[in-house]
């Protein structure tokens, strides 16, 4: 059985850990999530870092990196138009980034897109944020804010 004073110092020492958890998240009510670096974030954002393109061949075999898409343009939400790694007779494939690829992105899905035709065909690219392989080297993590995400 407890004496009064070991039980009231008990009682204390519960609430102020529950207390003092409650002002650590204080800054919001998701839950929070551990990154692949150990950095914590909430359910409310995803944390991103710059990463290749990387193009198809006809065959569905891998090509060369073909641009490097920053995490500024998923912040900036507008789109960003990229030359594609080669092209011909002096004119280069394009392939431009949407805000509908933002939105694939944040929710780590693989995206493909075709470029530009050039000299009568077109090429196909993939980006792929949830695959370390593509990361650029040294690049810094950045949490992105998920905002209203229609699945």
């Amino acid at each position: 059985m407890l004496n009064r004073r070991r039980f009231l110092g008990r009682v204390l020492s519960v609430g102020a850990s529950v207390g003092a958890l409650g002002l650590v998240r204080c800054a919001g009510d998701a839950p929070l999530e551990r990154s692949d670096d150990g950095l914590f974030t909430d359910r409310n954002e995803v944390i991103l870092y710059d990463c290749h393109a990387m193009a198809l061949y006809f065959d569905g075999g891998l090509g060369p990196k073909t641009g490097v898409i920053k995490v500024d343009y998923i912040l900036g939400n507008a789109p960003v138009e990229m030359e594609f790694w080669h092209g011909h007779g002096g004119k280069q494939h394009r392939f431009t980034l949407l805000p509908e690829h933002y939105l694939q992105i944040k929710q780590l899905k693989k995206v493909t897109i075709e470029t530009t035709q050039v000299d009568g065909h077109a090429h196909k690219l993939f980006i792929d944020f949830n695959d370390s392989r593509w990361r650029v080297a040294g690049a810094k993590p950045i949490a992105v804010p998920l905002g209203l995400i229609r699945v």
